[in-house]
């Protein structure tokens, strides 16, 4: 969050208690914030204010993954790399070790990385476990596996939202993004979360259909559109394809595949598609913010530290506060305050450069939680 944000919500902090903001374009809510929670987040400005390398406050966000496994294949997805540390699901037990030392601070938890968090049987649990300590919850899902127990769970557990990648209306856009899924197995299984929802009185995640916008289906922009009303969800989103998911700055995948239209690229290109630099680099305030923690208990500066080049420590073996001030996490905000390049999965960030916020290009809420 920037320093201008919460200097502005700053009357709804101080006497509602409550924070607005938005995730991925996901409108969001905290309330009954705790004299901690927005004693940091004060703490959390001043470092955006003044962007020393010393972290002044703990996180108010934090990501972590349910599983680095997957059921699909797709593209540049680093989860079936073999480089890729902690392929297994996420022990009930870590997180909650995680959330009991770090979660007076968290406004939220972002449910996901590199894998399908469907395929941990605890998530519910994990949830249900934030949701109790007044954490909100977002994971995102290929929705190839859902029972209609799992439906139930997730409708109930407390989950504020849910992202569905479809990325295609038609089985062959589908296929040739989410390799190995079946499109109408998922369109199934998105009705089955609806009918649980409107079981539960209406209450229960924010359900999201997104599209990742590519070479392949950006014919289908305006139907996938469609398709979302149809099927009775809450919002819709366009999120730009991503090639540099494994931190490489290849032109000659840009070339196959971004999208012809303008509207749903990250970047501006070149005629050589190289990236056209003058937007900037993203001031990236991550290692100060937003821990990540993989399935095996580690912590880490960024998902995209995918090798644990630069770890700060286990939560299963230290509590997190020792982790997050320890010499290893600062030695690396001081590095990187000074020169982020020296970090290879920095030096092609896919947020630098990019024309637009956050990593989604467009949305539109249907229907408004109460």
């Amino acid at each position: 969050m920037r320093a201008e944000f919460l200097i502005k919500s700053a009357f709804s902090l101080l006497f509602r208690r409550q924070l607005n903001f938005q995730f991925d374009r996901i409108p969001l809510s905290a309330t009954r914030l705790s004299r901690r929670k927005r004693w940091n987040l004060v703490k959390v400005g001043l470092n955006r204010l003044f962007p020393i390398a010393r972290t002044m406050g703990r996180p108010y966000m934090a990501h972590i993954s349910p599983a680095n496994v997957c059921d699909l294949n797709c593209r540049i997805c680093p989860s079936k790399d073999d480089s890729t540390k902690a392929r297994m699901l996420l022990p009930f037990d870590t997180f909650k070790k995680f959330v009991d030392e770090a979660g007076d601070t968290l406004l939220y938890i972002i449910l996901w990385s590199w894998g399908e968090p469907i395929l941990n049987p605890e998530l519910a649990k994990m949830v249900r476990y934030a949701t109790d300590r007044n954490i909100l919850t977002v994971s995102s899902t290929n929705l190839n596996q859902l029972t209609k127990v799992q439906a139930e769970e997730l409708v109930k557990c407390g989950l504020t939202a849910l992202i569905v990648a479809v990325d295609g209306t038609e089985e062959e856009s589908y296929a040739a993004q989410r390799r190995g899924g079946n499109l109408e197995r998922v369109l199934s299984n998105i009705r089955m979360l609806v009918t649980a929802k409107e079981a539960n009185g209406g209450v229960g995640p924010i359900l999201n259909l997104r599209m990742v916008v590519s070479r392949d289906n950006e014919d289908e922009v305006n139907e996938f559109r469609k398709l979302a009303m149809d099927l009775g969800v809450d919002m819709v989103s366009y999120k730009a394809f991503s090639t540099r998911q494994d931190g490489q700055c290849d032109p000659e995948r840009d070339k196959i595949f971004a999208p012809e239209q303008e509207e749903y690229r990250w970047y501006r290109y070149s005629k050589w598609f190289r990236a056209d630099r003058k937007p900037g680099r993203f001031k990236c305030r991550f290692p100060w913010t937003k821990p990540t923690l993989f399935p095996d208990g580690e912590i880490i500066s960024c998902e995209f530290d995918l090798q644990y080049q630069h770890p700060f420590g286990n939560i299963n073996d230290q509590h997190f506060d020792e982790i997050w001030f320890s010499p290893e996490a600062e030695g690396f905000r001081s590095r990187f305050q000074a020169n982020r390049d020296e970090f290879t999965f920095c030096r092609n960030c896919v947020y630098d450069y990019r024309v637009f916020e956050g990593c989604v290009v467009s949305a539109e809420v249907f229907h408004e939680q109460g």
